[in-house]
């Protein structure tokens, strides 16, 4: 399998990881609607797996890896031309792991603090409804963040599969509702917390017990998070260098698109036709915002195909499996290193995700068909 491909399976995989997790948690949060008991009860199935050897290491490579690839990708970037969702994507998965840094120490050095400790839904919720209110608002935001970015990240990967047309009805709703209902029993089982904390002193006892076993290590605590976030840190700054680098490489040495209605995009050298033409404001299709996934960016090289980057391994797999002719190359992915080059856009400006759910239903005729229908 050549990088590119490993890259992105590597890259869904470890998503698909990080995905079910947080499902487990949520799931486990939803059944605070019924009490704080059915939480603890279930607690075992949810997220017993993640709390076995196995299933912690398999849950911190996945986090580990996901984060540097998304530097990676953000550092390979070549243009800071994106679609608002992309920039959303962007944002949400720069700030995602030191919001979730804080939560895993915590309940990492809690696991080590001995057997009689007690880390127990009852305890967490009572920290965040009545001794650390503020912590819980800071957690509530990275459930948020964390949710909305692995949602639009599955979203945009099922949407192009066949199988989306008979699952799509059933995703949608779920990806909606489980936050909603997770958060509806987060605050129930917050209500039944400040209760029995009102009402049952011994158990009030035993919570603020523990709470002093975790005060305790809090210097602990925060020189693990202050190390860990000035790696991030350094991470970040190193990806944001090695994008401004490439940014400014070669912008000395213009290229040209023409397309075939006579619009012309012009930038740097380096830059795929796709960016090209969205910098220059030229309509163009890109269902999955130049991943090379969809194949709705295609277009036939008039003239200066030797102007053109070589097909690469993802370019390749896409084109074979939306039937594309010779002379075909995705915008997406062709990177212009000539002159100039000449080319047809093969598919209308409004093509959707059916353009890569079944490209045999979209003709590649443009000449008619990049108005917009009326």
């Amino acid at each position: 399998m050549a990088l590119n491909s490993l890259v992105r399976q590597v890259r869904l995989v470890s998503g698909l990881v990080l995905m079910a997790f947080v499902i487990g948690h949520l799931g486990n949060l939803c059944i605070g609607l019924v009490s704080l008991d059915a939480m603890e009860h279930w607690r075992a199935r949810l997220l017993a797996p993640w709390r076995s050897t196995p299933g912690m290491i398999l849950l911190g490579v996945s986090a580990s890896v996901h984060a540097v690839l998304g530097l990676y990708a953000m550092a390979r970037r070549r243009s800071l031309t994106m679609s608002r969702t992309d920039l959303v994507q962007l944002v949400l998965g720069l700030v995602t792991p030191p919001m979730l840094m804080a939560h895993v120490v915590a309940t990492h050095v809690a696991g080590q603090l001995g057997p009689t400790f007690d880390s127990s839904y009852g305890q967490m919720l009572a920290v965040y409804w009545s001794f650390a209110p503020m912590y819980a608002f800071q957690q509530l935001f990275v459930v948020m963040i964390v949710w909305i970015h692995g949602a639009l990240g599955l979203y945009s990967w099922l949407v192009l599969q066949p199988v989306w047309r008979r699952i799509g009805a059933l995703v949608l709703p779920l990806l909606f509702a489980l936050p909603i209902v997770a958060l509806l029993g987060f605050a129930e089982s917050g209500r039944e917390v400040l209760d029995r904390l009102a009402n049952d002193p011994s158990w009030r006892t035993h919570i603020t017990d523990n709470l002093g076993r975790i005060v305790a290590v809090t210097v602990q605590l925060q020189a693990v998070q202050e190390g860990l976030l000035a790696a991030y840190a350094a991470m970040v700054l190193l990806a944001a260098g090695i994008l401004a680098a490439r940014l400014l490489r070669d912008r000395g040495r213009p290229v040209q698109v023409l397309y075939e209605d006579g619009q012309t995009a012009q930038g740097r050298r380096g830059l795929s036709i796709l960016e090209l033409g969205l910098g220059s404001g030229v309509a163009h299709a890109h269902v999955c915002s130049g991943r090379g996934r969809c194949g709705t960016c295609r277009v036939y090289v008039d003239s200066g195909a030797r102007a053109l980057s070589p097909l690469n391994d993802l370019e390749d797999a896409t084109l074979a499996r939306v039937g594309a002719g010779a002379g075909v190359r995705l915008a997406c992915q062709a990177r212009v290193l000539g002159p100039g080059v000449s080319v047809t856009r093969l598919l209308p400006v409004y093509a959707d995700a059916s353009a890569a759910r079944a490209p045999q239903d979209w003709v590649a005729d443009p000449v008619p068909a990049l108005a917009e229908p009326s």
